[in-house]
């Protein structure tokens, strides 16, 4: 791999990004568009040309000294490459005592760019830079500035714009040069991403195929390798390379290289593979002899954000913060390395409430629920490192204690569910601050020593020994890990590693080089404080935004007030980033990792995958298979009533049949609204009713299955909780909720297989006449709940809002209350402000209601069955709603309960849902079948025939049309403007007649047409010339021609066709009246242009009159658009609504 540092050029036309090296050149440029690629991808084209090969005289140079290049990112309808614009070598590099493991060149990332590849918008901000003196100023601080102004736009030579535009990837440019990744380069570079025992194992069998761009989400568009290239022979750990995301069309463009190509692709060094984390280094002196001791920590990236927004475990099993760091001490002729690990607690659980220094821990799903994550990261940490042990450092008072004994029954019953975890993991509790309260930190060590000293000894460490040219030999091999952790994974598991490294680095010198562990180990463990400290600081600024509490005391190995101060000036900042930048450093992380709703990833151009995944959507369904279930929805004002002895079984169970698979229950008034309760919610009232729940399923008679809360959520005083069958809970997947500050809004969405859903419950604006405000409110929801990355209300497939709507009927208090003694429903729905804002309003577009076949549910009188009788008087109202949309969901039953316990009537819905499964055994059989056949049989728009339309050298192909036309010249006329008529051959003329503009002028031909029902000769005539446009003169307003034919279609008479637009007139006038023969024209019975008779009459009237023709029929507004004829009604209006519905007595 080459050292010497790369430049990038910007070729104009055809716009063109190139990373050039010494010998080659990488070409980067827009892909045509294909006929069958998908709005959730985008193309780019991928070339490695010699650099003689390439013009570079007439390019623009972007920058002269660059590193590399992290990938490619679609952002909008922008696409960029990120290029690393500077970077320096860690310590070792400059001075390496020796080679082999543990001294291999590392770099750390300072500043990285993205350059557009398919608009010049951004190329103002990217002045020609010649050296990496530029970067002078910082990158690496943890504010979230503007760093534009690195790049002077009155210095550009390349400013397309006249005013700024803000960069789209401004925030994920900071997050790169925030001085936390980093890679290695050059000759000797090596697998930064893997730990020294795993490359060692790896390295007699060859490199191993990554799972960088494997990305397999079980959808109909997602494939196992990017492309259909083989995976990239690439040695790398794909849970810690970063830029995965990125890179993946690289790679799949490498890996379609040639063997010889690919090995020049590799030298030049185009493409970087980075971690996030810490690496530091120290040259030292043992015994008189130089070492090198290094710290590599590795960031996982598959549960990456800030501290308040990711926490726990996924349904994946990755958890939050999990970072893997390994200590390496070189000496001359032996390397040794110690792997230890930390993260999350991996289960269910969020961190958060009103009061920002003192945040609540919930557990967001039960055990049933959450074990199939709990035992998938079990399995994972099992397969990397054979045997692990936890050291909980959890505190045992109020609050971790619930986390602590949740995670002591899940080992436990894992452990009797999975022999693999029985007999490889094991746990230690470990209270770091009741231990460092008696002898204070100082005496954690010792104790920590005691407690885990045979575990340690047990696991041991890896050792090798290295010859003088760098050759390994195994000696020692490490049998498992520490998998250590807190509330954060950040103060004190940093300070619990820092000993076990220490424990770890002491045996290795007992057993080999006693005597160094005297006087001469003073400078080994003072670097090793340093390296740790700097570690701790280093993850702490990635997950919090500031260093790491108890610094200090690792960096010095003593506590004074100083450093009092300063943990207690982090803790308070940590609560400012978490009120301030997390939540924008949190999309900026999920725009890197491609994991936002509106993440493109970027391919390699190829219109046969294009095609292909055009034809797997379209064949979806030999693949997918649907399952029927049953949800069941309902909702209820509580009034801020508790639990009491009504029983809730006519409400949750009203009829007999199948029991439902989920049940979501939407709770309004679920305390009383007071100002103290809007402060500070209590959440005690919601456990209350999550119990009386539990108690009434689990009572209730010929009980066929369990149920568990899958999850709940609060806002106030309203609540949503789903609860599942216990035998489905581990088929749940990406459950989460999210809330809306309005009056009080929740959700909850869930992917259950393929198919998603969202179930939402809000409590509107009360008041007769406020239809506005809850408009509004709506509006405010649906467009404002955002749950994480980036997914809204209508990101799902299907749909649910069970709420409190507050719409009430507008008639008077003694029409509602008769028409409902009636159960006259029609006339009430007629009046119903919720039917009607949906018919005039636009609200709950695409949405849909069952037919309301039950009295208003507002408002009574507590404990009776008659409407309102206090001084009040309100009117009675269909107040609760259930509405629902997707292709999923079909309503089978829509009523009410009669609870008295609350001045509302709870209402539910019942729905037979179709749950989608993709079978990725024959959806890969299916796309292996298609792929060969596609290549035996390529489409149209075959790769090599796009290919030769993409101009990748500035050789322009040869024109086979015209120049095409512009203002000052037409493609069918001469240089001077005058109309060339194509070359005719002479025609044989008629001598007899004289005129040329008589139709005999040229004899007949032997042709025949056919006119008033005789065969009569055809006349040769010349086509006339097209009219030549001329230059636009302002004389008017342009013609719509959409609004001419679309309103001429709605006349009687036909409308004359439309020219092409390239011949269309300014501006058209009426053609002047043309005098008509007295009498009527015939028609004969039959003839296609005859009058129909709703016209005839006026035609008549017409003909009667006269004389004059009718003027032509002139462009009206458009309609308005017909709601009936969407696409989201027709698919949701297709259920079979007779076959649905139940009419209730």
């Amino acid at each position: 791999m080459h050292t010497v540092p790369l430049s990038l050029y910007l070729i104009r036309q055809p716009r063109t990004l190139v990373l050039v090296s010494s010998d080659y050149s990488l070409l980067f440029k827009p892909a045509p568009a294909s006929k069958a690629s998908d709005a959730g991808s985008v193309s780019i084209v991928m070339e490695l040309l010699e650099r003689d090969e390439v013009d570079l005289e007439s390019a623009v140079l972007l920058h002269s000294r660059v590193s590399g290049c992290l990938g490619v990112l679609a952002v909008g309808n922008e696409t960029f490459l990120s290029i690393i614009t500077h970077a320096i070598p860690l310590g070792s590099t400059y001075s390496r005592p020796f080679d082999g493991p543990g001294t291999e060149p590392i770099n750390r990332i300072l500043a990285v760019d993205f350059f557009c590849l398919t608009s010049p918008s951004f190329d103002y901000l990217h002045a020609p830079i010649s050296s990496a003196d530029s970067y002078s100023t910082s990158l690496g601080n943890d504010s979230f500035e503007d760093a534009a102004s690195l790049a002077s736009p009155s210095s550009s030579s390349l400013r397309a714009e006249p005013t700024p535009t803000e960069h789209p990837c401004q925030g994920i440019r900071k997050i790169l040069s925030n001085s936390s990744f980093y890679f290695s380069s050059g000759p000797e570079a090596f697998d930064l991403s893997t730990r020294l025992p795993a490359r060692l194992e790896k390295a007699p069998q060859g490199k191993a195929a990554p799972e960088a761009a494997d990305r397999g989400g079980g959808g109909v568009d997602d494939e196992p390798n990017p492309d259909g290239y083989e995976a990239a022979e690439i040695d790398h750990d794909a849970r810690f390379l970063w830029n995965t995301y990125l890179v993946a069309p690289i790679l799949s463009f490498r890996s379609s290289l040639p063997l010889n190509l690919r090995e020049e692709f590799d030298r030049q060094g185009f493409m970087v593979l980075a971690i996030q984390g810490y690496a530091g280094t120290y040259d030292i002196t043992l015994g008189g002899e130089p070492a090198v001791l290094s710290l590599i920590s590795r960031l996982g990236w598959k549960r990456s954000g800030t501290r308040f927004n990711v926490r726990g475990v996924d349904d994946d099993g990755s958890v939050a913060n999990f970072v893997e760091t390994e200590t390496i001490l070189r000496t001359r002729d032996l390397c040794f390395s110690y792997v230890q690990t930390r993260g999350s607690v991996p289960l269910f659980w969020e961190e958060g409430g009103g009061q920002p220094f003192n945040p609540k821990i919930t557990i967001t799903r039960p055990l049933e629920a959450s074990l199939p994550a709990f035992l998938r990261h079990c399995e994972d940490l099992l397969e990397h490192y054979a045997r692990f042990h936890i050291i909980n450092l959890l505190s045992t008072k109020e609050g971790e204690a619930a986390l602590t004994n949740a995670y002591e029954a899940h080992l436990k019953v894992a452990k009797e569910m999975d022999q693999n975890v029985a007999e490889g993991v094991g746990i230690t509790e470990f209270d770091f601050h009741a231990r460092s309260q008696v002898g204070g930190i100082e005496s954690v060590k010792s104790q920590l020593s005691r407690e885990i000293g045979d575990v340690e000894e047990d696991f041991g460490a890896c050792v090798v020994g290295v010859d003088q040219e760098g050759r390994t030999t195994p000696i020692l091999t490490q049998k498992g890990v520490f998998r250590t952790n807190c509330k954060d994974c950040l103060d004190r598991t940093n300070a619990v590693e820092d000993s076990l490294s220490r424990f770890a680095i002491e045996d290795f010198l007992r057993n080999t080089q006693p005597g160094w562990l005297g006087s001469d180990a003073a400078q080994l463990w003072a670097s090793h404080r340093v390296l740790w400290a700097d570690n701790g600081d280093a993850l702490s600024k990635i997950y919090v935004g500031t260093g790491a509490i108890n610094s200090s005391f690792t960096r010095s190995g003593k506590r004074n007030l100083a450093g009092l101060l300063s943990d207690a000036s982090k803790s308070v900042n940590r609560v400012f980033q978490q009120q301030l930048f997390d939540s924008g450093k949190q999309k900026a992380i999920d725009a890197l990792l491609g994991n936002l709703a509106t993440s493109r990833k970027v391919r390699i151009f190829n219109p046969i995958h294009d095609t292909l995944r055009a034809r797997l959507r379209e064949r979806a369904s030999e693949f997918t298979t649907s399952e029927p279930t049953t949800i069941w929805v309902g909702t209820y004002n509580l009034n801020g009533k508790s639990p009491g002895e009504e029983s809730l079984m006519d409400w949750m169970f009203p009829v007999d049949g199948p029991e439902p698979s989920l049940l979501v229950l939407g709770f309004q008034e679920i305390v009383p609204l007071s100002p103290q309760q809007i402060m500070s919610t209590n959440p005690e009232k919601k456990r209350r009713w999550e119990q009386h729940i539990l108690q009434t399923l689990a009572s209730r008679p010929e009980k066929k299955s369990d149920y568990v809360i899958l999850r709940s959520g609060q806002l106030v005083g309203t609540a949503l909780i789903v609860l599942c069958k216990t035998e489905i809970a581990g088929e749940m997947r990406n459950v989460e909720a999210a809330i809306k500050k309005v009056k009080g809004a929740v959700a909850i969405r869930l992917d259950y297989h393929a198919s998603s859903f969202c179930f939402v419950t809000a409590h509107l604006a009360a008041g007769h006449n406020n239809v506005d405000e809850r408009n509004q409110d709506y509006m405010t929801i649906s467009r404002g709940l955002h749950f994480a990355r980036g997914k809204t209300i209508d990101s799902h497939d299907n749909v649910c809002w069970c709420l409190d709507s507050n719409y009430r009927i507008s008639l008077s208090n003694d029409e509602v209350r008769t028409l409902a003694e009636q159960d006259d429903y029609v006339a009430l729905y007629a009046a119903d402000q919720l039917n009607v804002a949906m018919r005039t309003r636009g609200i709950f577009q695409g949405y849909q209601e069952a037919p309301l076949l039950f009295r208003p549910t507002y408002k009574y009188d507590n404990g009776t069955d008659d409407y309102d009788t206090s001084e009040k008087m309100r009117i009675p109202a269909y107040t609760d709603r259930i509405l629902y949309k997707g292709p999923d969901l079909d309503c089978s039953r829509y009523s009410r309960a009669e609870l008295r316990m609350s001045d509302h009537r709870p209402v539910y819905a019942t729905f037979r849902a179709r749950i989608r499964t993709v079978d990725q055994t024959k959806r890969a059989a299916l796309r292996k079948e298609l792929l060969q056949d596609l290549i035996a049989n390529p489409p149209e728009d075959a790769l090599e025939n796009q290919l030769s339309q993409v101009d990748l050298n500035g050789n322009k192909p040869p024109r086979r049309l015209p120049p095409p036309s512009d203002d000052q010249q037409a493609w069918w006329n001469g240089k001077d403007g005058s109309f060339e008529p194509p070359e005719v051959p002479p025609k044989p003329r008629n001598l007899a007649v004289s005129n040329p503009f008589d139709p005999g002028f040229y004899k007949s031909s032997p042709t025949t047409s056919v006119s008033n029902g005789q065969a009569t000769p055809a006349s040769s005539q010349r086509r006339p010339p097209p009219a030549v446009p001329r230059k636009a003169i302002p004389t008017g307003d342009l013609l719509d021609l959409d609004d001419v034919s679309s309103s001429a279609a709605d006349q009687s008479a036909p409308a004359p066709s439309a020219a092409p637009t390239s011949f269309q007139a300014v501006k058209r006038k009426p053609p002047p009246p043309v005098s008509r023969a007295a009498s009527p024209s015939v028609t004969r019975p039959g003839d296609p242009l005859a009058p129909d008779s709703s016209s005839s009459a006026s035609q008549s009237s017409f003909i009667s009159n006269g004389s004059k023709k009718p003027p032509p029929p002139v462009p009206g507004r458009p309609k308005e658009r017909d709601l009936s004829g969407s696409s989201t009604l027709s698919e949701v209006d297709s259920h079979a609504t007779g076959e649905s519905w139940t009419l209730l007595s």
